[in-house]
């Protein structure tokens, strides 16, 4: 088979510009002198557009600088301040005080500094540093064996079993320490909360002093008496020298709270108070689970041990409460 070739003419024509030279040969040979210069009269060139008088003269002609400020001083026209172009000086007046004052001179600014009229109390806080720091200086041993007690049982266990010269001594002092910084911190609360049953302030001391020791004798007492009725003696001097070493540790945790209500600049000291009482009722509590604890040893009832702690540690608290808030 013979294969057809079909040829097709191409669809796009153009207008060549050589075409509409006459010099040119025809289609048959190609004729070009490469030497002779082609003449561009036939071709055909397409027409600009050419710009109108108008836009030629707005390009041309630039402001000039008087022009320039000619404008600039029309738009400052209107930036008026008032009815005038510049602004109006402010005339300064005296201030005439009525308060006279004398020139002291440079000095630095005073502030007042809140401070109670409780300087006697500063007596009762020297001796009692005076006690901690003898006890400090001599029975250092025991102040440590006394904080591990808080937390270890053993440790007061053993510290009730052995009851040394040293530790008795001690202890002596810092049942003197106690019995002065808690009256001095339940004074400083009721201050706080405005329960004044007493104008004079030495007085109302008294009265917190009385109570809180009174109270703590009493409850000794009662302890005691419960546990010959009872028969539970060792149980009941191991919780009341259980007591007697939270109370020493309450004093000493006291103390720096006293000191910082005493001294305290302002007149608010809410966040101590309410820290001292949260020491307090925390050591309560940890003191109340030790008896418990010591109890427990015995195999005692629970019934028994909830009245207990309801006649002797609650119903006293909640009658103190009831006359202090009368």
């Amino acid at each position: 088979m013979k294969e057809e070739i079909t040829y097709q003419n191409d669809s796009l024509k153009g207008t060549l510009p050589l075409r509409h030279d006459p010099n040119l040969g025809g289609t048959g040979e190609l004729r070009i002198n490469r030497l002779a210069p082609l003449p561009l009269d036939s071709l055909q060139v397409r027409e600009t557009p050419e710009k109108s008088d108008t836009n030629s003269g707005t390009e041309s002609i630039r402001p000039t600088a008087a022009q320039l400020r000619y404008w600039w001083w029309q738009r400052e026209k209107k930036l008026l301040v008032g009815d005038s172009f510049y602004i109006e000086p402010r005339h300064a007046t005296e201030v005439v005080s009525s308060v006279k004052r004398e020139n002291t001179g440079l000095h630095l600014p005073s502030r007042e500094i809140y401070h109670q009229d409780s300087d006697w109390i500063i007596g009762l806080l020297i001796i009692v540093l005076v006690i901690f720091a003898s006890i400090r200086t001599s029975y250092s041993k025991y102040l440590e064996h006394l904080f591990r007690s808080l937390f270890n049982y053993p440790t007061s266990l053993r510290m009730f079993r052995e009851k040394n010269y040293p530790a008795v001594h001690a202890a002596y002092r810092l049942d003197i320490f106690f019995y002065i910084i808690f009256p001095v911190f339940i004074f400083q609360a009721v201050n706080y909360f405005d329960v004044n049953f007493s104008r004079n302030r030495i007085q109302m001391f008294l009265w917190c002093f009385v109570v809180t020791t009174g109270f703590f004798l009493l409850k000794k007492m009662a302890y005691k008496f419960t546990g010959r009725l009872t028969e539970l003696y060792f149980e009941m001097d191991e919780y009341l020298f259980n007591m007697d070493n939270f109370n020493r540790v309450t004093g000493m945790v006291l103390l720096p709270v006293v000191l910082v209500i005493m001294f305290f600049p302002f007149h608010n000291a809410g966040l101590v108070v309410y820290l001292g009482i949260f020491l307090l009722t925390f050591l309560y509590l940890k003191l109340l689970y030790r008896g418990i604890l010591i109890l427990f040893k015995k195999q005692f009832s629970i019934f028994y041990l909830f009245l207990y702690f309801c006649t002797l540690e609650f119903m006293p608290l909640v009658l103190l409460f009831k006359i202090l808030s009368q």
